[in-house]
């Protein structure tokens, strides 16, 4: 029984550390990490400043994390995160499963069948407005 329980908690231990990212706060930081990555090498500072929007794989219900982020162009100015419009208008203008119950609404949870044709539809309205 001993052997068996340490064979078991390498593989939870596993299992946890691969879902870090499929929980919002988590992905939020890892978006704000990376757009102060861009800023500091000059990639995406200024009017060059663009929208990031990451998803997570949750295997065990199988559904994606996604969170949308959005920068200021300077530092230290406040932008209003729109995602949470942009993800209610992309999820109503398509038959699928998400889940709004996230207390940030740049956060959604998408069906693993829907979550490309998710994106591509955020993509086409982001581009169309």
């Amino acid at each position: 029984p001993a052997a068996t329980a340490a064979t078991r908690t390498p593989q939870k231990n596993q299992q946890q550390e691969s879902h870090i990212f499929a929980k919002p706060l988590a992905l939020t930081k890892l978006a704000h990490y990376l757009m102060d990555m861009h800023r500091e090498n000059g990639k995406w500072a200024g009017t060059r400043s663009r929208p990031l929007v990451l998803m997570a794989e949750k295997p065990q219900t199988s559904t994606y994390m996604v969170v949308g982020y959005e920068y200021p162009e300077r530092h230290g100015h406040f932008v209003r995160n729109r995602f949470g419009e942009k993800f209610e208008l992309a999820a109503k203008t398509m038959q699928g499963s998400f889940k709004f119950d996230s207390f940030d609404t740049n956060v959604v949870e998408v069906g693993g069948n829907d979550v490309q044709r998710f994106i591509e539809q955020l993509h086409y309205m982001m581009d169309s407005m």
